[in-house]
């Protein structure tokens, strides 16, 4: 077979193979991301306080309501990455509030913070 004859048979071929793989990276789908990989952020909150508290989130001064956590329970919550670092609070209904250390965070990580009681 020759050369013009081949290279016409492969292109369209190739094209869409292109095609595939650029619309799959604009997607966040992408097969070459690496597993475990995301833009969100999952973050478990165990609160073993009697207590209810609103959790926040803090990303380099930017403050985010995350939802409530019953007494005694824990929520799971997603959240969009905004940067490297990240620190919670639980604002507890009545008694005051805590603070998890600034914790280093990266796209697809998932945290578990455990709330101690404060009595």
């Amino acid at each position: 077979m020759s050369k013009p004859k081949l290279l016409s048979r492969l292109l369209p071929g190739l094209l869409g193979l292109l095609l595939v793989a650029s619309c799959a990276s604009r997607s966040g789908n992408s097969p070459f991301r690496s597993a475990g990989q995301g833009v969100d952020v999952q973050i478990n909150v165990e609160n073993r306080d009697f207590s209810d508290a609103t959790i926040y989130a803090h990303w380099n001064g930017f403050k985010t309501r995350l939802g409530m956590v019953v007494g005694k329970s824990g929520e799971m919550f997603r959240v969009p990455w905004r940067s490297e670092e990240i620190q919670l609070e639980a604002d507890f209904v009545g008694i005051g509030r805590t603070w998890s250390d600034v914790i280093d965070v990266y796209e697809g990580d998932h945290l578990i913070w455990l709330i101690q009681p404060t009595w």
